[in-house]
């Protein structure tokens, strides 16, 4: 009785396993059931989806990725500053080619993708979302990014299997597989489809072939560091000038002594005393790759002053500048900022800004170079209007009597040309004793201009002194941009840091070996 149970069950599994595989099979042509499951047809199904992934759509409809920001999203230098001036539908146009759909998105009929951070085996067409977006299809845009590859994906043997053990094994086993074929983003998704912008302003590595030759943590996937809740992806400190959505967010981004990344490791007390003032990466970045290397732009200055955008970039390698950093700010330039409790040194790349403003903020006016205020920045082509001339260079007379309504009245009256240092902040690209285009700081790279008498004279003297004069590299440090009159470990006699050493102690590891003639 108990053969005949067994091989009565043994049938049914068969039976079961030929159906599904029959059922799986009629996906490749068309079924509607299947193609929703392989998520081929762009678009979230609650009666496929929401039995693993209850709630997951609500959830990622609120993240930040979705309700982002557009005062980030959109780019100060491409658009003259503000934002608000401009067009809504030049905004889906440009940055709906890197959203991932709702939000705002939602109003132009992008409904929220998922394949475009979880697809893994290959098959969608980043450029062709992009190319559907930019020409103003966006109803078609996720359907494009899907279309060239869905009957091969629908016949990919890992969504075979996927959609098999979804119907007979347990949740295990499922995973497994199916993270093979939606899984979580890996970083050269997140770099080379989303966040490309970053070159320009921080010169990242990530799009390199050889990305490995720049960052320690070239093999390290994003989200190891970047924490995430609730499809909430963790990210540097930010401080709120006005309400946000980014207010309720909680996951961060792991220091570099948390559990199972450096912790425990030690450069000895003296150096470990720095970093209740210093980030890690400020020793850690020491020089950053220029245009030459990554291949795109890496901007060092923009200037809006004729009413067309002309850049200034770095051609090769260039050194960060360390400046006091308390947090983020979404709702003010990023200019620099003063030493507060609380605040640590960290790299930054220093953009200079050149833009006109109204010169209606009292604050702008009274302080345009250096305010953080956005102001009232006026949009590039009433600048190329107001060129009274036509000789492609906008003067102050012609700016602030500039009259585009031509009502009598000059329509900015005091405008001011504004010289903005924006500092933005350098997190990636950390170098390691045998990675990175330079070796982590030592000692003398923030401390030798008081190395000796003559050297505290030439950067502490009552002279302000142009660092190009004597340096092909300008130095990371500035000590009286940073509020100081002296390098603040300066000494009597001066103390010669070059000859001081960094050494590493890491817990538990293995001691050097030792390389002995033999014995006989």
């Amino acid at each position: 009785m108990a053969k005949i149970n067994n091989t009565l069950l043994i049938g049914i599994l068969i039976v079961m396993f030929a159906a599904a595989g029959v059922y799986a099979y009629l996906g490749y042509s068309g079924n509607a059931a299947m193609s929703t499951h392989y998520m081929t047809e762009q678009k979230w199904s609650d009666s496929s989806c929401s039995g693993c992934h209850a709630g997951v759509y609500d959830e990622v409809s609120v993240s930040s990725h979705v309700e982002q920001d557009l005062k980030q999203w959109s780019s100060i230098m491409d658009y003259g500053v503000d934002v608000d001036s401009i067009d809504t539908d030049a905004m889906a146009v440009t940055y709906g080619q890197v959203h991932p759909g709702g939000g705002y998105m939602a109003d132009y009929g992008v409904d929220i993708d998922c394949m475009i951070c979880h697809e893994q085996v290959g098959g969608y067409d980043f450029e062709a979302r992009a190319e559907s977006i930019a020409t103003g299809d966006f109803e078609n845009a996720n359907e494009a990014a899907i279309e060239e590859s869905r009957e091969e994906l629908q016949k990919e043997p890992l969504y075979v299997v996927s959609y098999v053990l979804d119907v007979l094994a347990p949740l295990p086993l499922v995973t497994e597989i199916h993270d093979e074929v939606n899984g979580a983003p890996d970083k050269a998704l997140c770099g080379s489809n989303c966040h490309t912008g970053d070159i320009a302003t921080t010169a990242v590595s990530w799009t390199l072939e050889d990305s490995a030759s720049y960052d320690v943590h070239d093999d390290v996937d994003c989200q190891e560091c970047h924490e995430t809740e609730e499809h909430d992806i963790g990210t540097r400190e930010y401080l709120f000038a006005s309400e946000s959505v980014h207010m309720e967010i909680e996951a961060g981004v792991k220091d570099c002594d948390s559990s199972g990344c450096h912790e425990g490791i030690s450069h000895g007390g003296m150096v470990d005393a720095h970093l209740e003032f210093i980030s890690c990466e400020s020793c850690h970045i020491p020089a950053l790759p220029g245009t030459d290397v990554t291949g795109t732009p890496v901007i060092k200055e923009f200037s809006w002053e004729n009413g067309v955008r002309e850049d200034t970039v770095y051609e090769s390698e260039f050194t960060p500048t360390l400046g006091w950093s308390s947090g983020v700010y979404y709702d003010l330039l990023p200019v620099a900022q003063e030493r507060s409790e609380g605040s640590v040194l960290k790299p930054f790349n220093i953009i200079t800004g050149i833009w006109w403003d109204e010169g209606v903020n009292a604050e702008v006016l009274a302080d345009p170079n250096t305010s953080a205020v956005i102001g009232n920045p006026i949009a590039p082509d009433e600048v190329l209007d107001a060129d009274a001339d036509g000789d492609g260079i906008v003067t102050e007379d012609e700016m602030r009597s500039y009259d585009g309504n031509a009502d009598g009245t000059p329509d900015y009256p005091n405008a001011v040309l504004r010289h903005v240092e924006m500092y933005y902040q350098v997190s990636h690209n950390i170098a390691g004793s045998e990675t990175g285009i330079a070796d982590p700081l030592e000692c003398a790279d923030c401390h030798g201009a008081s190395a000796s008498e003559t050297l505290q004279n030439i950067h502490f003297g009552t002279e302000t002194q142009d660092c190009a004069v004597c340096h092909d590299v300008i130095p990371v440090i500035n000590w009286n941009l940073l509020g100081y009159d002296a390098d603040p470990a300066e000494t009597d006699p001066p103390t010669d840091f070059s000859a001081m050493t960094i050494d590493v102690t890491i817990p538990g590891a293995k001691p050097d070996e030792v390389e002995r003639e033999p014995a006989f």
